[in-house]
């Protein structure tokens, strides 16, 4: 932040193209220069230690259409992913399609990343911070950490007030709305302490570290749901009926059971205003949900 929100800040570039601010285009250079400046710092560091890095400058590959970020082709990305090239990215300035110009964070970015990136899964979003990740604020005035939490109760927290700096892209809050955009895409976010000596590194390699884990559980079982009601609308709407109607299972069971009168029995079932000539039990069922797991025990 000391290298580009100060500038940004000083031009206010991220409201846009205004020409009653003295010199605001020059601002513009100024802020990217900084960056830039930054970012070559960040590649040297790898470079020394012959790690092959490459700085992918975002105002090249991203675009604004208004308020919505228009990504233009990752595919540099995922060449150097496939050559083994670390691809550094940055928070930067960023065109406006009509003309203008903002800023574009390191958060928009990684949102961006997993929305388009094609051929690789990304497993989690590791955010570095200046705290160990998320502080409540209690009645008592007190901040309480969080260790764990999940995507449907962040809306409902009130957020200690850590001190704030000059961020001109939001700052925690703005930083939240982006994870939970990214945890709509089924992608667990973490929370870490930057500051802190191989702390990077730990959450890198999957271990132990102060942090707080936002998840998508909440995302995934929705997911689910929403799917297999797909899955019952299509039938539904096809007016599906099963090609047996099992009526001489039925004979078979009424041949003891006289009693009965046959005529009486009737295996249609009305679904959702739907007239099915049988039950149907199982139409279709994900082969990782519990319910299938216990199933598939038998």
């Amino acid at each position: 932040g000391s290298f580009g929100h100060p500038l940004a800040k000083k031009y206010n570039i991220s409201k846009g193209l205004n020409v009653s601010i003295e010199n605001q285009v020059l601002g513009l250079a100024e802020t990217h220069k900084a960056m830039t400046k930054f970012n070559n710092i960040i590649i040297n560091k790898f470079v020394e230690k012959n790690y092959p890095t490459l700085s992918i400058q975002p105002s090249t590959i991203f675009l604004k259409n208004a308020r919505s970020i228009v990504t233009q082709s990752l595919d540099s990305i995922e060449i150097c992913l496939n050559l083994g090239i670390l691809p550094i990215l940055y928070g930067d300035i960023i065109f406006d399609i009509n003309g203008s110009f903002s800023i574009i964070s390191g958060d928009d970015i990684i949102l961006e990343l997993c929305k388009h990136i094609k051929n690789y899964q990304v497993s989690k979003v590791i955010f570095s911070m200046e705290s160990d990740g998320l502080y409540i604020q209690e009645r008592d005035d007190d901040k309480k950490f969080l260790s764990e939490i999940d995507i449907d109760e962040l809306d409902d927290l009130k957020l200690a007030d850590l001190g704030q700096k000059i961020d001109v892209t939001g700052g925690i809050r703005g930083k939240i709305n982006k994870i939970k955009e990214i945890c709509k895409l089924r992608i667990p976010v973490q929370l870490i302490n930057g500051l802190n000596a191989d702390t990077i590194l730990k959450a890198l390699k999957n271990q132990e570290v102060i942090s707080t884990s936002i998840s998508c559980k909440s995302i995934k079982s929705k997911t689910i749901v929403d799917r297999k009601i797909e899955h019952m609308k299509i039938s539904l709407k096809q007016n599906v009926q099963h090609s047996e109607n099992y009526f001489n299972d039925i004979k078979l069971i009424h041949h003891p059971l006289p009693e009965f009168e046959l005529t009486d029995i009737n295996l249609s079932v009305n679904f959702f205003g739907k007239k099915i000539s049988a039950p149907i039990c199982i139409a279709a069922i994900t082969g990782g949900h519990p319910i299938s797991k216990k199933l598939t025990k038998f």
